[in-house]
């Protein structure tokens, strides 16, 4: 009997404690989004302006071994 008065009790609190952890976690991501693109806003540039963020460091290599071109002419 005992046992079944505490799980529900735990029901309940943890009802009502999770509503607090939600409402937490909410804030915090929102506060996590915000900071992210006020960052990104300081880092705008003007209209047009290029710039490159990253740089490969292997270039692609053509492969010439792709096999022989076969010219063909369409039969009616």
């Amino acid at each position: 009997m005992k046992f079944f008065l505490f799980l529900i009790l735990f029901y309940f609190a943890f009802r009502f404690l999770s509503r607090f952890l939600y409402v937490y976690l909410i804030r915090k991501a929102k506060e996590s989004q915000s900071n992210h693109h006020r960052s990104k806003d300081f880092q705008k540039k003007k209209e047009g302006e290029v710039s490159i963020d990253k740089i490969p460091k292997n270039k692609s290599k053509k492969n010439n071994n792709l096999g022989d071109y076969v010219d063909y002419e369409e039969i009616d």
